[in-house]
Formats: C-alpha cells, structure tokens, sequence
C-alpha cells in the first residue's frame, strides 16, 4: 500500500531527484534547482508545497507540488495555487498516484484558493476540472521591422548589463511589478530569484548609465517574457537595442491583454500577432474571479454595462457593470443560466464561449486572465 502525504524537509533531495529523473526521460536534461530557484534553489524549504506517494520501502513514487500565491486583479486580492512537478516515477505509471495526488490537492484548494493554475496537455487536465484559457497576444518583430518601422528611433545610451549587476534592481522590479493592473506577490527579498524561473535571462535595461528597465527573456535569446520601461518612450527603443544586441533577427514577445501600453507599442510595428489562450485555470470562487478580473478589464480595455446572472457550477451569482463599476452578488435573479464547471469555465475564460448560446454582454469575456512566466511554476 502506497501513503499518501505531504512530503518532509528531509525528503528534498529525494523529491528532486524524483523531478529531474522523471522530466530528463521524457523530455530533455532537466535540473530542477537551476529550472525554479525559487523553489528548489539552496536554502528554499519547499516540502510543504509538494505532496508525494510514498511506497512500502520509502520510496517516493509519484509527487504533485503546488506554489501558493497571492496576487491583485484590478485592485482585488485573489489566491491562488500553481501546480507543478507534476512527476511520477515510469515503473509506477498506472497505478492512480496522480489521481489521488491531484484529488488530494483539489479538496485542499477549494478551501484556499479562488482560483488554480498550470501548465500541460489539455485533455489530461481536463479530467481534473482544469480549462485552458486566458488571454494573451505573441508579436513576431523582425529585423526588417527594425529598421523601417523604427529607422528613426535612438537607441543611442541605451545598454544591457544581467539584472543582478544592476544597482537598486530589486527594489525596482518590485515597484514596477506593482504598478501593474494585475500582479502576482513578488517578495523583494527574493525577487531577483522569481524573475530566473524557467531558464529567464534577466536583463536591466540602462539608459545614459541609470537603470531605465528589464527584460527577461528566453534561454536562447529569441523570446521576450516580460519587458518593462521606466518610461513609456523608451519601450521602442529598448526592443530595437535588444535585437542589436542579442544579435537576433527575430523575436517573439509575449505580452498581457490587459497591458494597454504595451500592445499600442509593439502592436505598431510588430509582423505578426496572435491571441492565444494563456494557461489552463480553475475557479473555485466564481464571484471573486469574475469581480477581480472584470474589474482589470473594465479598467484597462473597457467593457459595455450591462448584467449577467447564472449558476456556475452551483454557484449563484449576478454581476452588473455600470460606469460605477463592477458590482457582484452571490446570488442569481430567476431565470438566470445554470452551467455545469467546464461550460462556466468555456464561458468565462475562453474563445468558445462566443458560440455557447448563452446570455451574456458582449466583450466581457474571456476574462483577461494572464501569468507572467517569472511567476509560473
């Protein structure tokens, strides 16, 4: 009989290990302690966050890890859970560790999270009562773009040095980060950690010597996770000086729906763009997300006032959105729409809620739901 549990301090090493081996076999070498620091990097206690099967011998066979965190949506707290290291051993595929694992974690966060978030195959956590949704835009900007669309922009004093080696970086990632319309808690002790999640090659932009921004960016340099300026102005340049001074002549940047700046920036001169889905997510508390995250819209692209009430996944709620504001009760008017989880989900987090035959206020959804990668698991 396998034990089910939370794993102990003493097992670090041995959920580890447990990861890399298992991610090294299916895809490509992995080394967890470089991958997430600011999980598994030295001196981080993270055994609480990791629930394991355990064998007659001791032996961890399987394990799922969930990252708590706090964030803001449009001025609302939220809670939420990442899940992650989601691992089980080859020799013990098949013998339903996951599913009691996930179950496990599952009756847990309905009691201390609004909402779940991960990234995976979509069928495979749709078992789970996971949807894949949210919203972000990738740009394609290219050389060419560069040097028409941007043949005037100066890019002279502007210079990148790695984010660590930037006086006051710290302090800056965070006050920039909490600016936004929607962040996750960033600790500043341990920010320049967060922003080194998957393989990020953090960069302080200078301009004229003075920390002016940062961009993290992907282990091969081709990709921008997050790109943020202290001045609006300076956004065109820093994406020209970058692709002078990565030497690439493509790159992607992936970028929030709700960052209206951004989008107007690089949307100008970008070849390409997409609107993709960006994560598979979970609501526990219907109401707290949908006043969270139509508040961040409302307040950054707008939204038509109007009034939508239904039962979502047994939860009753009516939301109504004037030039006040975003107004939700937990309660439904008669005759309101009752959705079982993934259809609510469909609804409020994806593209396919425009062809479900329900009534609902044109733009409101999918609900802007977005996570930095520096802030993934």
């Amino acid at each position: 009989m396998s034990e089910y549990r939370i794993a102990k301090p003493e097992e670090r090493e041995a959920y580890i290990e447990l990861a890399n081996y298992v991610f090294s076999k299916a895809h490509c070498p992995h080394d967890f302690e470089t991958l997430i620091p600011k999980v598994y990097g030295e001196g981080v206690e993270s055994a609480f966050m990791h629930r394991v099967a355990v064998d007659e011998k001791g032996k961890l066979r399987a394990q799922i890890a969930v990252l708590p965190e706090t964030l803001m949506a449009g001025g609302h707290p939220l809670r939420a859970g990442y899940v992650g290291t989601v691992s089980v051993h080859p020799k013990a595929r098949g013998e339903g560790h996951m599913k009691i694992l996930m179950e496990d974690w599952l009756k847990e966060m309905r009691k201390t999270c609004d909402l779940a978030v991960l990234g995976g195959q979509r069928q495979r956590y749709e078992y789970f009562g996971f949807t894949r949704g949210g919203v972000q835009v990738k740009y394609t900007v290219t050389g060419d773009n560069i040097r028409h669309a941007l043949k005037r922009t100066d890019i002279q004093g502007i210079s990148f040095v790695p984010l660590r080696e930037a006086e006051g970086a710290a302090a800056f990632v965070c006050r920039k980060n909490e600016e936004r319309p929607f962040w996750v808690t960033r600790e500043p002790e341990s920010v320049l950690t967060i922003v080194e999640t998957a393989d990020e090659r953090p960069l302080a932009i200078k301009k004229d010597g003075q920390l002016a921004g940062y961009l993290l960016t992907g282990k091969d340099g081709k990709t921008i996770y997050e790109l943020v300026t202290e001045r609006q102005e300076d956004l065109e340049a820093a994406v020209k000086a970058y692709l002078a001074y990565a030497g690439v002549q493509e790159t992607e940047i992936y970028v929030p729906a709700f960052d209206k700046n951004l989008n107007q920036c690089i949307g100008r001169f970008a070849e390409y763009y997409s609107t993709e889905p960006s994560g598979m997510y979970q609501i526990f508390d219907f109401a707290n997300v949908l006043e969270a995250y139509l508040t961040l819209k409302q307040n950054t692209l707008g939204l038509t006032p109007g009034e939508f009430s239904a039962y979502l996944d047994g939860q009753p709620v009516t939301v109504r959105v004037t030039d006040a504001g975003v107004c939700v009760e937990r309660k439904a008017l008669p005759g309101a729409v009752v959705l079982e989880k993934q259809q609510a989900q469909q609804l409020l987090l994806s593209d396919y809620g425009r062809y479900m035959e329900v009534p609902s206020p044109a733009g409101w959804f999918p609900l802007p739901v977005f996570w930095y990668t520096a802030d993934s698991f």
